[in-house]
């Protein structure tokens, strides 16, 4: 039986019950609007921006960084925006809903890359942001920028991330309500304060990563990717809110709309002030604020506070919904305390252990080679079912402890999905090449990353053809409905 969630309002400052169970649709209450508006939101912060400023590191011109990133987060989004459409169908998150088409336990292979992605950015926009706050601090106040000052910046950070993520949907929608004109508008005022220092091609250029321009081009287009990427999986846990009568054409065009003006217009902004810092070292914001006029400190305090916060609530409320997939007896809030705790302790260890550059690069080509064989996987599953549907009730399989229903597959495994997702992940890890890891099929193609393209061609054909020799309407129905 369906079991619906505690019917409490979806409002700010009313914590929210529901966590990864089915919504139904008279009880949705939000719309294309509020896509439009988190999407475009959590992307204008430090941890964002900062995407923009790593073509620059790799030796592009302005020109270059930004082409590359602009070509990459369109593939993403390209690839990403249609996976909105599958929360308002099925009242869930996407991990739970990817379950009809990698089983209703196969499904954890998306709550788990859902959970590290989460972990891993909420990780990235504290450690950021709370280096911005100590940058502040030292260049107005002169405070110390020693490792106590940073454990207290990161605390802050988090505890302003945790409040509202704990309150739920509601609240988080409302803050980014708040944080898209304030924050939107003091980058824009940016232009204008790094405009002097602008060079179209900045000290450094020529210098390429890889060696070469093309393949370092080409490496900036996959970080590129890895943006949109980013958000695959936690798209449902906005979109389930959405009722199906908003249609599918505007939630599409909200889901991605939201995304690319959000990714590129803090990539061209990342991009436009790295131009100005003269010989670059290994932290953005503090290459930001020493550069920064004065009367343009405390706008970037404003974006670490703010840009934070709207980044961070979104990766730690989407961490806390993920981990009751693999714990259904606790509720949301609790998983958002454990996982808040995990973040924290990824910032510390992330600070400590190597540089900026070095570590979120790596992160993001390996996360990549992951998260694309999954995408892929999904959107051709959402393309093959759209038009017969999903069976809610059948998705909640695993979540009330039930076996069998019509995405019950192989023991709860559909084995059409888990290889090919494997042997395309597989392929993309080992031909990853990033500072702190190279895999041996890294220089396959001359220099030029295949650890995107490669996984996700792989983890296509292989589905599409896994299900032209075993048919998954052979097993619909087989299961026993319980």
């Amino acid at each position: 039986m369906l079991e619906r969630p505690h019917s409490t309002p979806d409002r700010f400052g009313t914590v929210e019950q529901a966590g990864v169970e089915f919504i139904p649709d008279g009880e949705r209450e939000s719309g294309p609007r509020n896509l439009f508006t988190v999407f475009f939101s959590a992307n204008l912060a430090f941890g964002v921006i900062l995407f923009g400023w790593l073509p620059v590191t790799y030796g592009l011109s302005f020109v270059d960084a930004v082409s590359s990133s602009l070509v990459g987060i369109t593939i993403g989004v390209l690839l990403v925006a249609p996976l909105g459409l599958i929360g308002p169908r099925t009242g869930t998150s996407t991990p739970v809903s990817s379950g009809a088409h990698f089983g209703v336990t196969g499904r954890l292979v998306g709550s788990s890359l859902s959970l590290m992605f989460a972990l891993a950015y909420a990780a990235v926009a504290v450690w950021i942001s709370g280096d911005a706050l100590v940058a502040v601090g030292h260049r107005l106040l002169g405070l110390s920028s020693g490792e106590g000052v940073r454990a207290v910046a990161y605390g802050l950070i988090v505890i302003e991330i945790v409040v509202v993520a704990l309150y739920g949907h509601g609240t988080v929608v409302a803050m980014q309500r708040f944080v898209l004109p304030v924050v939107g508008a003091i980058l824009l005022l940016g232009v204008f304060a790094f405009a002097s220092g602008f060079r179209a091609v900045p000290e450094g250029t020529g210098h390429y990563l890889l060696g070469g321009f093309w393949s370092t081009w080409v490496f900036a287009v996959v970080m590129g990717i890895g943006g949109p990427l980013s958000y695959a999986v936690a798209m449902g846990d906005y979109c389930r809110r959405v009722s199906r009568r908003h249609g599918d054409r505007r939630t599409l065009l909200a889901c991605g709309g939201g995304l690319f003006l959000g990714l590129s217009s803090t990539s061209v902004f990342g991009s436009f002030t790295a131009t100005a810092f003269g010989g670059l070292t290994g932290s953005y914001v503090e290459n930001l604020v020493t550069v920064a006029p004065t009367w343009y400190v405390l706008p970037i305090l404003v974006i670490a506070l703010a840009g934070g916060l709207g980044q961070g609530v979104m990766n730690v409320y989407s961490s806390g919904l993920d981990l009751t997939a693999f714990i259904p007896r606790l509720r949301r809030v609790h998983t958002t305390l454990i996982t808040s705790v995990a973040a924290l302790a990824l910032v510390y260890l992330g600070a400590v252990a190597t540089a900026a550059v070095d570590s979120i690069t790596a992160m993001t080509v390996v996360l990549n080679a992951f998260t694309g064989p999954w995408v892929v996987i999904v959107l051709i599953g959402f393309l093959r079912t759209r038009h017969h549907g999903y069976d809610p009730a059948d998705l909640q399989v695993f979540n009330e402890r039930r076996r069998g229903g019509r995405y019950w597959f192989t023991g709860g495994w559909n084995l059409r999905a888990i290889v090919p997702f494997f042997l395309g992940s597989g392929f993309g890890l080992l031909a990853v090449d990033s500072t702190l890891y190279r895999g041996p099929l890294a220089g396959l193609a001359g220099g030029i990353d295949l650890s995107v393209s490669g996984s996700l061609i792989i983890a296509a054909v292989g589905y599409l053809v896994a299900i032209r020799l075993w048919p998954e309407h052979t097993v619909i129905g087989q299961g026993v409905r319980t």
